[in-house]
């Protein structure tokens, strides 16, 4: 209900209908090569469907931040995960939050981010630091609800995403999410 609630009163920070399902988490998690990192970064984890599943695949001594701007899912996250660091903080203000968390390389970044929503300069902002903070051998990955991909704005954000990470590939459609979707999956 939160989640429904956040995505009609705060409609610029929430830009989906529904939470990810738990086989779309598998998918990001699983690409963004979760299981072998040591400093896992989680942006925009709202309701915390990718977040839990990072936890269980993380390995015991992974360091691990997840970044919200929104409040109340913040709020919700730390009563949830009482023992892992959720920054209430905005994505534009990563390499802060990453040095705040020694974290001068990522292994692993997971995003959950409504990329459509946000207009090109944002999107350029915001993975200009995914790309600072990203070791060299990490990996970041993100979704993109299908069909979405082929209109303006989803076009644009794969060009921007292409020009930032030229190693990019895409994961097959998760049809058990709502609505489907896929993960994009970079390196440098």
């Amino acid at each position: 209900m939160r989640f429904i609630k956040e995505a009609i009163f705060a409609p610029h920070t929430t830009g989906a209908i529904a939470p990810s399902s738990k086989h779309l988490a598998r998918v990001i998690v699983d690409k963004a090569g979760v299981d072998g990192a040591a400093r896992i970064l989680e942006i925009g984890p709202g309701t915390g469907v990718f977040t839990e599943h990072i936890l269980e695949m993380k390995q015991a001594g992974a360091h691990f931040v997840a970044i919200e701007r929104n409040p109340n899912f913040a709020t919700d996250l730390k009563s949830r995960f009482p023992d892992t660091r959720i920054v209430e903080g905005c994505a534009t203000e990563l390499r802060a939050h990453a040095a705040e968390h020694k974290f001068h390389e990522a292994d692993s970044i997971v995003s959950g981010l409504p990329w459509t929503i946000f207009d090109p300069n944002l999107q350029r902002n915001i993975l200009g630091g995914i790309h600072d903070v990203l070791g060299k051998s990490g990996t970041f990955a993100t979704f993109a609800y299908f069909g979405s991909h082929w209109l303006p704005g989803g076009r644009n954000f794969r060009r921007l995403l292409r020009s930032v990470f030229p190693n990019t590939r895409t994961s097959p459609v998760v049809l058990r999410n709502f609505p489907p979707a896929f993960v994009y999956y970079c390196r440098k």
